[in-house]
């Protein structure tokens, strides 16, 4: 029972930090495409690359399928509410988080 507890408290935990960052309208697709971003920016604070095929590669190993349009779909997402930034021309594709 107390890891049903303790697995409850993350969740209200979750949702409200979500919530206070403008991130509670997340897909699982969303949430899996930040989860990936996010490992790149631990490996490269000042600015990760991510490409459809490499992310593709990543999600393939954990047995996950999400398509192209949905992974830019939710990049542009994440680009408009400021949580990355591009980096470098319209064709990069370097990131950076904001405030991170």
């Amino acid at each position: 029972m107390t890891d049903l507890k303790m697995f409850v408290g993350f969740l209200k935990i979750t949702e409200e930090v979500a919530s206070d960052l403008g991130l509670s309208d997340l897909t699982p697709s969303d949430r899996m495409i930040l989860t990936i971003l996010w490992e790149k920016y631990a490996e490269q604070p000042e600015g990760f690359s991510l490409l459809f095929d490499e992310f593709s590669e990543s999600c393939e190993k954990e047995g996950i399928s999400i398509s192209k349009a949905q992974f830019y779909k939710s990049m542009r997402q994440f680009l408009a509410s400021g949580l990355i930034k591009k980096l470098g021309g319209d064709r990069s594709h370097r990131y950076m988080f904001l405030d991170a």
